[in-house]
């Protein structure tokens, strides 16, 4: 049974000491307060860059006390704790600070912040996957050092089939049934073919190497065989000469184009043969008189020097002894001209092959 103030004599709302309900109520709620925010704070370590800082929060969590410390995180820092981590009495909490590195790979060149420690913790902050052959360099373990420049090969290997044609050799055999400068093919050449499968290897799409991994045989070489002539005896009328080289000769024919020979002359008087040469004297100065092909008067002939020299005396098949003594404009290569005292001769003469033996 409840007291009656009547009774008791004491107001309502008014505790015997004097006190009011209202005064103790306030005491309470500060009481509360203190006792909540002594519960909320914390002591916690915040180490950025080996440099240790103490701290004493209210914080709630980690971004709170960063907020509080006046840190700031940049790009690719590494932070040991999510910001949104809520705070802990004793917590350590890391901040490691990024740094540039250069990283070259696929034809580009990027700068990359990271705080990362090797070379594959970059790459796979970069997004960039090693291939099984790529190499990479400084090695995927090597510790970075702000500045390092980190290079990216990628590597390929493929095989590839490709047909080859083997070269033949020529074999060359000495024959006495040829004369010297006479040459014959025994057998022509033929290049085989084979199949070789090579390895090839490319770096960053150039290629840098060929490796032969194995080849199969389709069609083996054939050599060309030469029987060359040895020779060097002419035997004619009975009576034998020595000889240097023989030369397959186109022969034709010309007149000295003086007065007399009956070769046509164009207005300006130059002689169809020779020209404005039409003095009567081959271009080495001997007189322009045909000879008979006898050893003693031989015929005059004009050469291309570079093939047979001027001065050279030679044995003509069907024509007999030669002495080379000049030239003309259109005596190139195996070419020569015969000299006749008559155009009309020179004319009949017409185109022949002939065989011409250097004499020595």
């Amino acid at each position: 049974m409840g007291l009656d103030p009547a009774r008791t004599g004491r107001k309502a709302g008014v505790r015997m000491d004097g006190t009011s309900d209202a005064v103790v109520f306030l005491l309470a709620a500060a009481l509360l307060v203190l006792l909540s925010v002594h519960l909320a704070r914390h002591d916690v370590v915040l180490v950025v860059e080996g440099e240790r800082l103490a701290m004493r929060t209210l914080s709630a969590n980690v971004a709170g006390v960063l907020g509080e410390a006046g840190l700031e995180l940049e790009e690719g820092d590494q932070l040991s704790y999510l910001p949104t981590e809520r705070l802990r009495n004793g917590m350590i909490i890391e901040i490691a600070r990024s740094f540039p590195v250069t990283v070259v790979a696929d034809g580009k060149e990027v700068v990359v912040r990271t705080a990362a420690a090797t070379v594959s913790d970059v790459l796979e902050r970069a997004g960039l996957q090693l291939g099984e052959l790529d190499r990479v360099e400084p090695a995927p373990q090597e510790v970075l050092q702000p500045g390092d420049i980190i290079r990216l090969t990628r590597i390929s290997r493929q095989l590839v089939t490709q047909q080859t044609k083997i070269a033949y050799r020529e074999i060359r055999r000495g024959s006495a049934a040829l004369d010297r400068g006479v040459s014959r093919v025994l057998q022509p050449g033929a290049k085989g073919l084979r199949d070789d499968t090579v390895e090839v290897t490319h770096e960053d799409g150039q290629q840098v190497a060929v490796r032969l991994v194995r080849s199969r045989l389709v069609r083996p070489k054939r050599d060309r065989i030469v029987e060359y002539g040895e020779n060097t005896t002419l035997s004619r009328g009975g009576r034998t000469m020595p000889f240097s080289r023989v030369i397959q000769v186109v022969a034709t024919a010309y007149c000295p184009g003086t007065p007399g020979s009956g070769c046509p002359l164009n207005d300006a008087g130059h002689s169809q043969c020779t020209g404005r040469y039409n003095d009567g004297f081959t271009s080495t100065g001997r007189a322009a008189v045909a000879g008979r092909g006898l050893q003693d008067d031989p015929r005059l002939i004009a050469v291309d020097p570079r093939v047979i020299p001027l001065g050279s005396r030679l044995y003509i098949e069907g024509l007999g002894f030669a002495l080379a003594v000049d030239t003309g404009g259109a005596i190139v290569g195996n070419r020569i001209d015969i000299l006749f005292d008559r155009h009309e001769a020179a004319r009949n003469f017409g185109r022949r092959s002939l065989r011409a033996y250097l004499l020595p």
